[in-house]
């Protein structure tokens, strides 16, 4: 014969006892508590999913408008160590001292800073898609319109472009 404890006796008799009304409401509790369980099992799951697809943006393209407009500062030394410091100050953090898009700032973030060496991408950007881009900002990528002037902006553009030059010089 079987020894049940003091703990399983009151089970069993608890389970076997459930008859009739009782029986039927514990088993309708059962199966609506299993349901909600099965609704907040989708709802936290199906959030995790939704937010693992905030980095798939659709492509960052720049209005024809601005893409047409061209850089009225020129690219010379001046210029350039000026765009150095501002870049050094406002960009490396995210897109690294190379601009390869691999600063330390990258790794916390999910959508990928752009790599300016990429030579398939700048032949993608003109100088106003840049300085757009910059101006206006889009997910982590900061707007600097109201932190840096124009003149500095496109200065930058003419950073990144040397950026994108010095890596295929290597």
């Amino acid at each position: 014969m079987a020894k049940f404890g003091a703990l399983q006796i009151i089970y069993l008799t608890g389970v076997i006892g459930m008859i009739g009304r009782n029986r039927a409401i514990s088993l309708r509790l059962g199966s609506t508590l299993a349901i909600l369980a099965s609704f907040a099992l989708l709802a936290v799951a199906g959030g995790r999913v939704a937010a693992d697809d905030i980095p798939v943006l659709k492509p960052w393209v720049a209005p024809d408008e601005a893409r047409m407009v061209k850089n009225p500062i020129p690219a010379n030394q001046e210029n350039l160590a000026t765009a150095a410091q501002l870049f050094s100050d406002n960009c490396v953090l995210c897109h690294g001292v190379k601009g390869m898009g691999d600063g330390p700032g990258a790794k916390t973030i999910k959508v990928k800073p752009a790599n300016f060496t990429d030579p398939t991408m700048m032949k993608a950007e003109t100088d106003g898609s840049l300085f757009w881009k910059m101006s206006e900002g889009r997910g982590p990528m900061p707007s600097w319109k109201d932190d840096l002037t124009d003149k500095e902006r496109w200065q930058l553009v003419n950073y990144i472009r040397k950026l994108g030059k010095d890596a295929a010089k290597q």
